[in-house]
């Protein structure tokens, strides 16, 4: 595994620097839409040339959202059009050559039913559901306006963040994710308590303006 994330940095790093930011947003719609590419080494290994002079942080930033906004809505439309007795089928015959198992569209479509919006946000900083979610999305015909801009939001803060910390870490960034990837659960804890909190925020907002509103009744 640490042999083919160091091939596919040096892949991906060789096409960015290549075609520039055309080239990033060539390979994120490719990570995006194809799985088995790690997903977590185009936009660092871009940040790497940051830190060389040889590209622009905001430059990468919204190159990377752009595409991975693209490969995105690549699958939510591949969902919508085809449905989900189509893509279940697809993916039983043909996963195995992406690395798909249905398994993983039942995970993804259990965290979509049951956080909507919020795993479209939160998704992109977990491997392995960021790309997938988008096919639920599609299924369940999700508005296209409110996809794609929950979609931008959450590709934005994940590639800033990817982009500043490829810079900081340079060739190291591929052992890192080997590391993050063996503690996948807790970052699925974390993002699960986080939408969670901001639920329980916004009931008890409503809670207590629901209160003050019967209190001004009631004076």
């Amino acid at each position: 595994m640490a042999e083919f994330a160091e091939q596919a940095r040096i892949f991906l790093e060789q096409i960015i620097a290549r075609l520039g930011y055309g080239g990033i947003v060539l390979a994120t719609i490719l990570e995006t839409v194809f799985p088995p590419l790690p997903s977590d080494l185009v936009v660092p290994a871009a940040g790497l040339l940051a830190a060389r002079g040889e590209m622009h942080i905001a430059g990468i930033v919204i190159a990377a959202t752009f595409g991975s906004l693209m490969g995105a809505l690549v699958l939510y439309a591949v969902g919508r059009r085809a449905g989900e007795p189509l893509t279940r089928k697809f993916i039983r015959r043909y996963g195995r050559w992406l690395l798909l198992r249905e398994t993983d569209l039942d995970k993804v479509e259990r965290l979509f039913n049951r956080y909507g919006k919020a795993i479209i946000l939160f998704g992109h900083l977990i491997p392995g559901v960021r790309s997938l979610v988008s096919l639920p999305a599609g299924m369940s015909r999700m508005p296209l306006p409110h996809f794609a801009l929950f979609t931008m939001l959450g590709a934005g803060a994940r590639v800033t963040l990817q982009t500043v910390t490829g810079a900081l870490l340079g060739h190291h960034w591929p052992r890192l994710i080997l590391v993050i990837e063996e503690f996948e659960w807790l970052v699925y804890l974390l993002i699960a308590a986080a939408v969670a909190a901001g639920l329980m925020k916004i009931v008890w907002a409503m809670h207590s303006r629901l209160a003050n509103t019967k209190t001004v009744e009631v004076d």
